[in-house]
């Protein structure tokens, strides 16, 4: 099985509407160096010829970040901006796909179901929900995704960080977290390589951060440097010098034996 980077943006992505910081300003002159917001592409096969390709979560930047006319199915974290709108893409507006499997929680199949244009998806076929929740196991052709809820930092709703299982090696993707609970760094442990919420370096990036508190990447490192495991950290927020690869902050990263999830990278596992 291969997994690959998508995107390490955080849910406003890069440039991020509104503002005029360094990065966003050079994503907007030179738009290949903008940040898609963080998913991940599951293939089991090979390149053109692959026979299964699932997302973890569906951005509102999907239709840059997959080629090809096929998915066998979504995997969503939650119902958040980065995470949910990119299945407005699956419908009739564009390329209208019939029955794509979504996995979810109860909560998020509930807002699909009342909320329109998501409710539009349903009723025309163009998605069939499945509902999942702690502890499931969803099997795949080489593999699975093993769920786990999690706390979020921000939304009142289930959340789901996914081990996923290949042939050879385990990859744990924890997209949005509150904090590092016990159960969540064992699973860290657990796995071969793990991809992990980086979305700030410091709490002093912005005004209001303890309305959206996720673990700082500071605190991260020092919570898993005693983990042997690799360790990729995505849904970086504009703000993050880290995103900078000429950054004091990117170098200490580097130095510690951690990196980012660059858009592209690929784990065969």
């Amino acid at each position: 099985m291969k997994v690959e980077v998508l995107g390490n943006a955080q849910d406003g992505g890069v440039p991020h509407l509104g503002c005029e910081c360094e990065l966003c300003e050079q994503a907007r002159e030179k738009p290949e160096e903008a940040k898609k917001i963080a998913s991940l592409l599951l293939e089991e096969g090979d390149g053109e010829n692959s026979n299964a390709r699932y997302l973890i979560d569906a951005t509102p930047d999907l239709r840059y970040q997959i080629t090809g006319k096929y998915i066998d199915g979504v995997f969503l974290s939650h119902e958040g901006l980065g995470h949910m709108t990119g299945l407005l893409f699956l419908g009739k507006e564009s390329h209208n796909y019939e029955g794509i499997p979504v996995y979810t929680s109860e909560k998020a199949n509930e807002f699909l179901q009342k909320n329109d244009p998501y409710r539009l998806l349903k009723d025309r076929g163009n998605i069939d929900v499945y509902e999942i929740e702690d502890g499931d196991e969803q099997n795949l052709m080489n593999g699975c995704i093993e769920i786990m809820e999690t706390e979020h930092p921000r939304v009142n709703t289930n959340n789901f960080c996914f081990m996923i299982h290949g042939k050879e090696k385990k990859l744990f993707y924890v997209s949005d977290v509150h904090e590092w609970s016990h159960e969540i760094k064992q699973k860290v442990k657990e796995a071969d390589i793990a991809i992990l919420d980086g979305t700030f370096w410091s709490a002093d990036e912005i005004d209001r951060y303890s309305e959206v508190s996720h673990p700082t990447i500071t605190n991260t490192m020092a919570e898993m440097e005693d983990v042997n495991t690799e360790i990729y950290f995505t849904h970086l927020n504009h703000t993050n010098p880290a995103y900078r690869e000429d950054s004091e902050e990117r170098g200490e990263l580097e130095k510690r034996g951690f990196e980012i999830a660059e858009q592209g990278m690929e784990f065969k596992i």
